[in-house]
């Protein structure tokens, strides 16, 4: 099967060869749509990114994990990880409570603002409905003149 590129980007070739490969009998789907769930599920970001969800998704992110792994296959590298989280685990912690704090204080932020703005799309609205009443009542007032 040939794909054509051009200018370093595919043609409409590619969705038709996908298309096809996904069509043959011997296509794993069960396996291709537990793979792709599992790939949507790393992706940090929301299908829709609106106000709630970039705030829903800043306090996900804002704990930092300063609880490093020690897993490995070698018993000297797995030596010098502990030695040297042992020496540096107060620091993290340290460092780690601080960026937690900010992410979280950025969260309160940002419902702070979304409150503002909500707040401000309000009395738009308010002023548009007084605008166009008062818009109605001097032409009707320039009609009866």
């Amino acid at each position: 099967m040939r794909i054509e590129q051009t200018n370093g980007q595919a043609g409409g070739g590619l969705e038709a060869a996908v298309a096809e490969l996904e069509a043959a009998p011997s296509f794993p789907a069960a396996y291709a749509a537990r793979v792709r769930a599992a790939v949507r599920r790393l992706d940090p970001l929301p299908a829709t990114l609106d106000v709630p969800g970039a705030l829903a998704l800043v306090t996900q992110e804002a704990r930092i994990d300063v609880d490093a792994p020690l897993r490995t296959r070698r018993w000297g590298a797995k030596a010098a990880k502990t030695v040297v989280k042992r020496l540096t685990a107060w620091y993290l912690k340290y460092l780690g409570d601080q960026v937690s704090d900010l992410g979280q204080a950025m969260v309160h932020l940002g419902e702070a603002l979304a409150e503002r703005v909500d707040g401000v799309k309000e009395e738009v609205d308010d002023l548009r409905d007084r605008v166009a009443r008062l818009e109605a009542e001097a032409r009707e007032r320039g009609d009866h003149s």
